[in-house]
């Protein structure tokens, strides 16, 4: 009788990840690009087990390696800390045997384990293999991106899928938290004057680490104060067009309110996507919010990008009504993503250009 068995990821896996990462029927779905060489596979390898940002679970097939599951959280103690992130593969030989399920209950387990309280992942349409093993396990889809992917020749929609592990208590209701927020933005109404964006310099660290310890303004990200000068600065350091991580900061004279950074993705996903979002709640919060999207997507069409999707809490109201005063459509939410004030709070996605217009799009760009 076939038996698995479950150990921690060794380097000594990496020949069989390298055939698996280059295997044209697993790659696409774990979107990635391949041919990758031995020497990359072991270098990313070699990252994960030092740093141990993420916990790594192999399935053994009768004592063959069969696949691995990875769990994740983000880096540091910001309000998603909650949410732990799953990705799974199984070698092709391998598919069928069992081996998905069991290491969907592992993972399942070690999350558990680990304090979670919700686990998510993403998956690519047409990946109905791995959909119906999500589903069987009682994920379900709370979002989707569409066009965010390109495979075999068409675009596909990105889905966000959500498991609940315990009760996430208590929640904030949403007509609760965008009327609180509609009141904030009310009372935040003072003229800054001229505003222009720009990129961040050297001389906008104090500036920036102001804002960074905002407690209400830093309601809208991860981040939770107090940040030090130190970590603002590395922050800083660490945007970088070869890593392909942008910042647009907004500014009156030299006061800083608000900033978006984000991060712009190559093929299979040529898109940008939200890191963070912070405006100052005190000085014109909607204003702030549409320059700043207004100038994300000039840089959309300048540079070619196929589509822009932000992730905000629904407790963010001057940004969501920014989003969709410039055009982006609501297309789900993450249940439960954010801890703010006591209550989890869901985070909207949106996408830019709306589905309707994705089509059109593409045309004028093939046209051109």
């Amino acid at each position: 009788m076939s038996k698995l068995r479950f150990r921690s990821l060794a380097i000594e896996d990496k020949d069989w990840l390298v055939e698996t990462a280059n295997d044209p029927d697993v790659a696409k779905y774990a979107i990635n690009i391949y041919p990758i060489t031995e020497h990359e596979i072991e270098a990313s390898l070699k990252e994960q087990l030092e740093k141990g940002k993420s916990k790594q679970i192999v399935a053994e097939f009768n004592g063959k390696p069969a696949g691995n599951v990875s769990v994740w959280f983000r880096d540091g103690s910001g309000r998603d800390r909650n949410i732990a992130w799953l990705g799974i593969h199984v070698r092709r030989k391998y598919w069928g045997k069992g081996v998905g399920s069991g290491l969907m209950k592992e993972a399942i387990k070690l999350a558990k384990e680990l304090g979670c309280k919700r686990l998510m992942l993403g998956t690519i349409e047409g990946n109905e293999r791995a959909i119906r093993l999500y589903r069987k396990f009682g994920f379900e889809t709370e979002a989707f991106e569409n066009g965010e992917t390109y495979i075999d020749g068409m675009w596909r929609k990105h889905y966000i899928m959500g498991l609940d592990l315990v009760p996430c208590e208590p929640r904030l209701d949403r007509s609760v938290a965008s009327k609180k927020s509609r009141e904030e933005v009310r009372s935040s109404t003072k003229s800054c004057g001229n505003i222009c964006v720009r990129q961040l310099v050297n001389s906008d660290l104090d500036e920036l680490n102001r804002l960074q310890n905002c407690p209400e303004s830093t309601k809208s990200s991860y981040r939770i104060p107090p940040i030090a000068k130190e970590e603002t600065k590395q922050w800083y350091e660490a945007l970088s067009t070869e890593k392909e991580k942008y910042c647009l900061a907004c500014f009156a004279d030299n006061k800083l309110l608000g900033y978006l950074h984000f991060r712009t993705y190559r093929l299979p996903f040529p898109c940008l996507k939200f890191e963070e979002i912070i405006v100052d709640v005190k000085k014109e919060p909607h204003r702030t919010a549409k320059a700043l999207i207004l100038e994300l997507k000039n840089f959309l069409e300048k540079y070619w990008f196929q589509r822009l999707f932000a992730y905000v809490p629904e407790t963010s109201m001057a940004i969501i009504n920014a989003l969709e005063e410039n055009g982006f459509s609501k297309t789900g939410a993450m249940k439960s993503y954010y801890y703010i004030d006591g209550c989890y709070v869901n985070v909207s996605v949106y996408e830019f250009p709306p589905e309707a217009q994705l089509t059109e799009t593409k045309s004028v760009k093939q046209d051109k």
